[in-house]
């Protein structure tokens, strides 16, 4: 009950935020059990996406919980189905969720990693998906502290690189 207050909440907020036309930052927490599932345009992501979306590019925010999320997506979780304006994006293949969107934003870009070496989105977005072989993410305190990224970093290694070490 306290998820289904809380989710529509968060819901209405980002609604009547969108209809005045301004920009607000919403963090949307899942307290309690596994994460629900996460669509952003119709593909699928990993939870951790979460904290690396622009909020600016958000159009909006549904959810879907109990016989919806399992009939349409076999998502005992729930959903959270996101839709990003559009324009401004790159796509990056990843393993686990096969395509990772990061905003042209070169002020909130979180810092890339691939084998050790810092690279550009653009490098990055030359990777073929078979070529990686882990994606990390490092993001909060511990980005700031280890590798002076505000912003996070994303860590690719790929299976050449794994062979290497």
């Amino acid at each position: 009950m306290m998820k289904k207050l809380l989710l529509t909440i968060c819901i209405l907020t980002v609604s009547f935020m969108g209809a005045l036309g301004q920009s607000s930052s919403i963090k949307l927490k899942v307290k309690e059990g596994p994460n629900p599932d996460i669509y952003i345009d119709g593909k699928k992501y990993d939870y951790a996406i979460m904290d690396l979306l622009d909020q600016s590019k958000i159009a909006s925010v549904n959810v879907l919980k109990g016989e919806m999320a399992m009939k349409e997506y076999n998502a005992p979780n729930g959903v959270v189905l996101i839709t990003t304006k559009s324009g401004g994006e790159i796509k990056i293949k990843s393993k686990g969720s096969k395509e990772l969107k990061l905003a042209d934003n070169p002020d909130k870009d979180p810092k890339i990693i691939v084998d050790g070496k810092v690279m550009s989105k653009e490098q990055l977005s030359k990777l073929a998906p078979d070529e990686i072989d882990n994606i990390n993410v490092v993001k909060g305190e511990k980005a700031l502290s280890e590798y002076n990224a505000p912003n996070g970093v994303i860590i690719v290694e790929t299976k050449l690189g794994k062979k290497k070490n």
